[in-house]
């Protein structure tokens, strides 16, 4: 109904009052880090014909995104991680619990590529400060992305969208999906899941085989039905925001995958970081150094323990490992054989992502192994069917749309009263079959 500044105060009213709604004293920190990356995008812009000055002005911006979210983030990471290479004793312990910000490291990276881009020259300044702060703190993306580009987003939020009915059925539908993803399999799954990794050496080696299986269809719902929603909610208001999962557990290498799962992170690292220190232009050592240092960041980005970088380190490198096969030998597998391989590669990290620190990782890959429970009890059985029961809609679904090259296929083949049947269907599943208690969506903890 609004139209020009009207319509841009109405959504970034109802931005700040969702953030609120979780904790209102961090949207201080949010209209900051707003406000500083305006100002500095604008003093870029302005000494365009100054490098010395805007890249000063640059300096600042990174200085103080970094510093927020390494602050916030990181703090009680360093801390812990000096109190046990130190061994300082418990009395001596200066600590502080800091909270962490819901999505401060998807804002964050989402100014940080504005005030880039500005730098680079592949945008310009943004003149109008209730765009920007649209364009920073717009609701459905906020907390979990997809985290957008400027140059993706901003030209949208100067259009004034009118109500189109065409985009509250595909947002409604996006949204549906995403809610299926979400209270329908990932979190069914996740109480088996949850007691594995809680207590993995009470388990049989098969039930934490399941139990990981399960935890790696419970992230990618979980996740990816979170995008679907955003996407959704975006879209019923005129926005289109940035695919986030391309089939990601249907990729034939690591390399594959990482362009398909949490591709706005993927393509962000590849552009800011990766690239600006050599990408695979200085040798094949540097490259391999280069994917290192990407990947290492990419498991920090998503947790602040070991653990995450750990995990970070053996994606890069996999992925090292492949180039070099690839450029060593002329040997290339059946494409269903490594998906296979690359599948449960994937799956087998993703222990890493779960567990609490390196010492669990270890203790639940020593029980995969030789499990003091044994390798099957009658319960395992039980976690198996279930697993099956709501991962195999799943895998239908998906392969269709691999086969169809798209990740929208339409029943083009049914009347126009199958599309409203089957949404209605999707939503009595979604009430009928969604867990009772909704966990919090996994990638709220970065």
């Amino acid at each position: 109904m609004l139209r020009g500044t009207a319509r841009l105060i109405l959504v970034l009213l109802a931005s700040y009052l969702f953030y609120a709604w979780w904790d209102y004293r961090f949207v201080a920190l949010l209209i900051f880090s707003t406000a500083t990356d305006y100002f500095l995008g604008l003093a870029i812009e302005k000494n365009r014909g100054s490098t010395r000055k805007s890249r000063l002005f640059l300096l600042i911006s990174i200085i103080s995104n970094l510093g927020i979210l390494g602050f916030f983030k990181y703090y009680n990471f360093f801390i812990d991680s000096f109190v046990s290479v130190f061994q300082v004793s418990a009395q001596n312990q200066w600590m502080v619990e800091v909270l962490l910000p819901p999505g401060i490291s998807f804002y964050t990276f989402q100014t940080l590529s504005y005030v880039i881009d500005i730098y680079r020259g592949k945008f310009t300044a943004e003149p109008r400060f209730l765009t920007f702060a649209n364009y920073v703190a717009l609701f459905p993306q906020l907390v979990a992305g997809p985290i957008e580009r400027p140059g993706q987003l901003i030209p949208q939020l100067h259009k004034d969208q009118r109500f189109d009915w065409a985009n509250i059925y595909i947002g409604s539908r996006l949204f549906l999906i995403g809610c299926f993803k979400k209270l329908v399999i990932a979190d069914n799954l996740a109480p088996i899941a949850d007691a594995a990794f809680s207590d993995p050496a009470s388990q049989t080696s098969l039930g934490l085989i399941i139990a990981a299986y399960c935890f790696a269809i419970q992230i990618y719902c979980d996740f990816s039905g979170y995008s679907d929603m955003a996407k959704g909610i975006a879209k019923m208001m005129g926005i289109n925001l940035s695919i986030n999962f391309n089939l990601p557990y249907l990729a034939s290498s690591l390399n594959d995958f990482w362009r398909r799962w949490h591709m706005t992170l993927s393509y962000w690292l590849r552009d800011y970081v990766y690239i600006p220190l050599g990408g695979s232009r200085h040798g094949f050592f540097k490259h391999i150094r280069n994917l290192l240092i990407t990947f290492a960041l990419s498991g920090l980005w998503h947790g602040a323990a070991w653990n995450f970088v750990l995990w970070g380190i053996l994606h890069g490198a996999w992925i090292s490992m492949e180039l070099i096969l690839a450029q060593s030998t002329r040997i290339r597998l059946p494409k269903s054989i490594s998906m296979f391989i690359t599948l449960n590669v994937v799956i087998a990290l993703w222990v890493l992502f779960r567990t609490p620190d390196l010492h669990s990782a270890l203790l639940y890959y020593k029980n995969v192994l030789l499990s003091q429970a044994g390798f099957y009890r009658p319960e395992d059985l039980k976690s198996l069917i279930t697993f099956l029961v709501y991962t195999t809609p799943l895998a239908a679904f998906s392969i269709w749309q691999y086969r169809a090259n798209t990740l929208t296929p339409d029943l083009k083949f049914a009347s126009r009263l199958a599309h409203p049947i089957m949404l209605g269907m999707l939503a009595f599943s979604v009430v009928l079959l969604g867990s009772e208690n909704g966990a919090q969506f996994i990638y709220f903890q970065f």
